[in-house]
């Protein structure tokens, strides 16, 4: 069923003739006539009794009033409630993480999000590769590196930073490289694509084909192989950071060797609720210092204080 007809209908019941009617609603008399007749119509019954000196309800047409004025309410209480999703964050909050290299760290920043917004409630969703997702089921999806062309809306809200890491065993025996070109005489572990990448000097970025005996789509993986010796990986420094600081692992500190990887938020074009605002906004805050420029190498190197230098 549909609304047409209704509004004229309670219009005319509420002023008590068509003609007060279709001034309350700045329409025509014969236009709202025209509406309620229909209304009967598609109803089956007679609303109103219409004479030339009064007009009043049927028994039909009083309980047909009653119901519509409860969905009237019923709906400004829906608009009212849709109303607080643009003004405040509250409702639920879809999120997907990208599970390639382990969600602790993202997942610590979603929880503190959560622990500041109780009325907001969170889904995190991992996923392991770009295909495996469906945009349309989240609200927000965390994307690394390039993206490409969509009519989806992204915001770039910080940088994912890499370093080369090996275990201090493997730097004791080996060594470190002293160039990209120098990772062709070391044992490298790679992702499935086989390539480390680096930041040069003119802000575009370089990547370099590595060879290893140990490949995996996982940064978990990928992390315990590297602690056992197996050769060197390039990981971001925020999975890694209790492995430096406990000095399991350690990290080349040559400005060549690190890698800094966009950060995305993406998400669906549209009016944009205030929990998602809110979410992004608190991962744009959390990301403020996540890119690893020059000026936070001491904060690097005091980290890393054991790391041994190039040789």
């Amino acid at each position: 069923m549909t609304w047409r007809g209704i509004e004229e209908f309670l219009a005319v019941v509420d002023t008590g003739s068509f003609t007060a009617g279709a001034e309350a609603l700045g329409v025509s008399k014969s236009y709202v006539s025209k509406m309620v007749s229909e209304l009967e119509a598609r109803v089956g019954a007679q609303l109103l009794v219409r004479t030339t000196r009064r007009l009043s309800l049927t028994a039909a047409g009083d309980l047909f009033q009653q119901r519509c004025l409860e969905m009237r309410a019923s709906l400004l209480d829906v608009e009212r409630q849709m109303a607080q999703f643009q003004e405040r964050p509250v409702g639920r909050l879809r999120v997907g993480l990208s599970d390639i290299f382990g969600v602790t760290f993202m997942s610590s920043i979603v929880a503190e999000f959560s622990a500041r917004h109780r009325e907001i409630s969170l889904e995190v969703v991992a996923y392991l590769r770009e295909a495996d997702l469906v945009q349309e089921q989240f609200d927000v999806v965390i994307r690394y590196g390039k993206l490409v062309d969509s009519g989806l809306k992204a915001r770039l809200f910080g940088y994912l930073s890499y370093c080369l890491c090996a275990s201090p065993e493997y730097v004791e025996r080996h060594g470190w490289p002293d160039s990209p070109a120098g990772l062709a005489s070391h044992a490298c572990l790679a992702d499935l694509g086989g390539y480390f990448h680096f930041n040069s000097q003119d802000g575009a970025q370089d990547r370099v084909k590595v060879s290893g005996a140990w490949k995996s789509n996982s940064g978990i993986a990928l992390a315990s192989a590297v602690r056992h010796g197996l050769g060197i990986a390039q990981l971001p420094i925020s999975v890694i950071r209790d492995d430096l600081m406990d000095g399991r692992l350690l990290a080349l500190s040559q400005d060549w060797a690190f890698y800094d990887k966009e950060v995305w938020a993406v998400f669906s074009p549209g009016m944009m609720p205030a929990a998602t605002r809110a979410f992004i906004d608190h991962l744009a805050a959390s990301f403020e210092h996540a890119k690893l420029r020059p000026w936070m190498r001491p904060a690097m190197n005091a980290l890393t204080a054991h790391i041994r230098p190039a040789r």
